[in-house]
C-alpha cells in the first residue's frame, strides 16, 4: 500500500532536515499576520486538491506551534475533503518535546503562553500520546549527565518558584567566552566545517548581537558595511506614522527577526538566514551559510551543512517588515542575514553542535530555554557556561509537560 505523506515542521531549520520538508505555514498557506487563524488556500485550487489526496501528515517540532495553527489545519482538511471528521479523516502525527520552547507570544506572560499551546486546543484529547525513551542527540555513555538533562527539562533542578540553580563547576567559563569557543579555531585557520560546529547561545536578541560583533572582529580580513533603507510601511496611518518616526529612529531599531541597519560582514563569516527564501532547497529561516564573496547587490554564500553542503547560493537584498509590539510597520530593505556565531536559544532549537557556549549576561526567562541550550550538544564536555553570578535559571511550566 502506497501512502501519500508530507513531512512538515513549525520552524524552517527543522523542516530543512526532513526529506522534502516544508514549514507548516508555507505548506498550509497560513496567515501569520492573524496568528495563523486562517489559510489563503482556495477550495477549488490545486493546493486544495493536493491536501485532499494526502494520507498522513508528519508534523515535527509541534510544541512550538500555536494551537491556532493546529485548529486552522483541522478546519482546512474538513473543508477540502468535505468530511466532517477531525482533520478530514487524515492521520496527523505530531512530534516534539514539551520540555523545549513553547510558541512565542510577544510581550505576553506565562498564562498567555500556556493558553497558546497545542495542549490547550480542543483537538489535543483526540491524539494518542507515545513517549520516546532514547535521547539520540546525547549519545555519550554518561548516564548521570543524561539524567541531569531530564531533571532540567522536568523542572526538578532549581529552587522552587525561581528555578535558580548553581552552574555546575565543570561547565563554568570564568574567562572570555568568545575566546574559549572560537579563539583557537579562528587563529588556527580552521575550515568552515569545524567553525560551523560551534556556537554561542544567549536568551536575548541583544546579547547575541553584541557577541556576534565581538567574534566578527576576531576574524582576519576587511570588514564591509551594508546600510539598510528603512521606512514606515503602508497602513491606514502611514502618513502620520512616517512623521512621528523619523528615519534616524528606525535605523536604531534591531528587533528579533530583522537584520541590523548597519550590517557588518567579512568573507569567511558565518551568517544565518532570517527568512524562508526556498525551504525545499534548504534556504530557510535559521539556515547557516558562509560568505564567499560580498557584492553591492548580492552576497555569494555557501551551505555549511546538509545535502547542499558546499553549494553556492546568491542572497539578494529584500524588503522585510516588522510590526510586532510597535505602533507602526517597520520596513527594512537589507540582506536577510545576521552573523551566526551567536544566536538566541530559541533559534538554536532543532540544531546540533559539537560545542556551545551559553552566555547568561541576561538570565533565561522562558519555559524550556535552559533545557534546549544544554541539549544542543552530544556530550557534557561540549558545553561552557558564562554567568556573572555563577547561577542559571531553570524555568519550567510543569503543567504543560
Amino acid at each position: 500500500m502506497h501512502l501519500k505523506v508530507i513531512p512538515i515542521a513549525w520552524i524552517g531549520i527543522a523542516a530543512s532536515l526532513l526529506p522534502h520538508g516544508r514549514t507548516v505555514a508555507s505548506f498550509f498557506h497560513l496567515n501569520i499576520k492573524d496568528g495563523c487563524k486562517t489559510s489563503t488556500i482556495h477550495l477549488q485550487s490545486a493546493e486544495a486538491k493536493q491536501l485532499a489526496e494526502l494520507d498522513v501528515v508528519f508534523w515535527d517540532e509541534a510544541p512550538m506551534s500555536p494551537k491556532s495553527s493546529l485548529e486552522t489545519v483541522d478546519q482546512l482538511f474538513r473543508d477540502v475533503t468535505k468530511i466532517d471528521k477531525p482533520f478530514g479523516g487524515k492521520v496527523i502525527i505530531l512530534g516534539g518535546d514539551f520540555r523545549q520552547c513553547l510558541p512565542v507570544v510577544d510581550r505576553k506572560g506565562r498564562d498567555e503562553q500556556l493558553s497558546n499551546s497545542i495542549k490547550r486546543s480542543h483537538l489535543w484529547p483526540l491524539f494518542q500520546v507515545h513517549h520516546l525513551k532514547t535521547n539520540m542527540r546525547a549519545q555519550s555513555a554518561d548516564e548521570e549527565w543524561k539524567s541531569f538533562l531530564l531533571e532540567i527539562g522536568d523542572g526538578l533542578k532549581g529552587e522552587e518558584g525561581t528555578g535558580v540553580m548553581e552552574v555546575p563547576e565543570d561547565l563554568r567559563c570564568d574567562g572570555d567566552l568568545a575566546e574559549e569557543i572560537f579563539g583557537s579555531l579562528l587563529r588556527n585557520g580552521s575550515n568552515v566545517s569545524e567553525i560551523s560546529k560551534v556556537a554561542i547561545l544567549s536568551p536575548t536578541n541583544q546579547q547575541a548581537l553584541q557577541m556576534n560583533q565581538k567574534v566578527m572582529e576576531m576574524i582576519p580580513g576587511e570588514m564591509k558595511t551594508y546600510y539598510s533603507v528603512d521606512e514606515v510601511g503602508d497602513n491606514q496611518n502611514s502618513h502620520s506614522d512616517a512623521a512621528n518616526f523619523p528615519t534616524e529612529f528606525l535605523n536604531k531599531m534591531t528587533p528579533s527577526g530583522l537584520p541590523p541597519h548597519k550590517l557588518e560582514l567579512k568573507v569567511g563569516a558565518l551568517v544565518m538566514l532570517l527568512r524562508n527564501l526556498d525551504v525545499r532547497n534548504g534556504l530557510c529561516n535559521g539556515t547557516r551559510l558562509v560568505i564567499r564573496e560580498m557584492g553591492e547587490r548580492v552576497l555569494r554564500c555557501a551551505f555549511i551543512s546538509g545535502p547542499n553542503e558546499g553549494g553556492d547560493v546568491l542572497i539578494p537584498r529584500i524588503k522585510l517588515s516588522f510590526d510586532s509590539g510597535i505602533p507602526f510597520v517597520l520596513q527594512r530593505r537589507q540582506f536577510p542575514v545576521r552573523p551566526a556565531f551567536a544566536m538566541t536559544i530559541n533559534k538554536a532549537q532543532g540544531q546540533t553542535f559539537d560545542r556551545i557556549g551559553l552566555l547568561l549576561d541576561a538570565q533565561i526567562f522562558a519555559h524550556g530555554q535552559l533545557y534546549v541550550a544544554l541539549t544542543r550538544t552530544r556530550t557534557k564536555d561540549g558545553i561552557r557556561v558564562w554567568a556573572p553570578e555563577k547561577v542559571m535559571h531553570n524555568i519550567v511550566y510543569k503543567n504543560i509537560l
